[in-house]
């Protein structure tokens, strides 16, 4: 991928180019008024392949199996439009959604009726196999990637929950375990080692820890001048603080980066 040699640049302090995408539920049509109940051996396919006109039938029905799969995943490959101060948590729900749908998707592959229409074409020796089969990997392949970024994402979910209820003095002492969690994210995840992807993962969660400074200098007021002065300026110095640790954080691990030959990119000129 374009991320595993790729240096981990500067903080992202900009807006980066968010996407979302919805796989909408799919239901296969399922050949119920076809004479194939009850088949599920090899044996019992085998006998069946010579079926001509049952063949021709159960290729017409794959066929329209292969077309929904292929806009399934062609949605999921869409750019993803999301909200400028979107948080960290909407990239796992983007994910648990995706997740469910595939499943969903995969759970109706694997059902008997598919099984056996399947099982018959390919003891016809049916050419519509081959690509059924690189579809059918190309799901696994998508639902087995969403489970894995839920699980990453629950792990990261745990570092973000300090970034809602904390003061940006209180944040200081997360902030290492979380730029650590995604770092450990970008290094096993087979998506998450792009620079476009981690970029709009950093945006994120960064601006979790926006949103959080603007209610902490606001808290108990609607305009930052009806604060105390002293009182306004220390508010704004925590957070100026916090934004210094947070990018000193990031360069000292990029370094690390560095040093020890790990990928991990984020584009900060977005």
């Amino acid at each position: 991928s374009s991320g595993i040699n790729a240096e981990w640049p500067l903080l992202p302090g900009a807006k980066a180019n968010l996407s979302e995408t919805f796989i909408s539920s799919v239901k296969l049509n399922m050949p119920d008024d076809l004479p194939i109940q009850g088949l599920t051996t090899p044996q019992q396919y085998q006998n069946t392949a010579g079926n001509f006109d049952l063949v021709t039938q159960l290729e017409g029905i794959v066929a329209s199996w292969c077309k929904q799969i292929e806009q399934v995943l062609a949605q999921s490959e869409q750019m993803r439009k999301e909200a400028d101060d979107t948080g960290p948590n909407s990239e796992l729900v983007y994910w648990k959604e995706r997740m469910a749908s595939f499943n969903a998707l995969l759970d109706q592959i694997k059902s008997q009726p598919c099984k056996t229409t399947i099982g018959i074409l390919f003891a016809a020796k049916s050419k519509i196999i081959k690509h059924w089969k690189t579809l059918d990997a190309r799901i696994t392949d998508a639902a087995n990637e969403a489970k894995d970024n839920v699980k990453y994402l629950y792990t990261l979910m745990k570092f973000c929950k300090p970034l809602k209820r904390c003061s940006p003095v209180e944040m200081l002492d997360c902030i290492p375990g979380l730029i650590n969690a995604i770092r450990m994210i970008n290094s096993i995840s087979r998506y998450y080692n792009t620079s476009e992807r981690m970029t709009s993962l950093f945006v994120k969660v960064t601006n979790q820890m926006v949103s959080a400074c603007k209610n902490y200098i606001l808290k108990d007021v609607s305009k930052v001048w009806e604060l105390p002065r002293d009182q306004a300026l220390q508010r704004i110095e925590d957070c100026l603080h916090l934004n210094t640790e947070y990018q000193a954080c990031f360069r000292r691990t990029k370094e690390k980066r560095k040093k020890y030959r790990l990928r991990l990119c984020v584009d900060t000129t977005a």
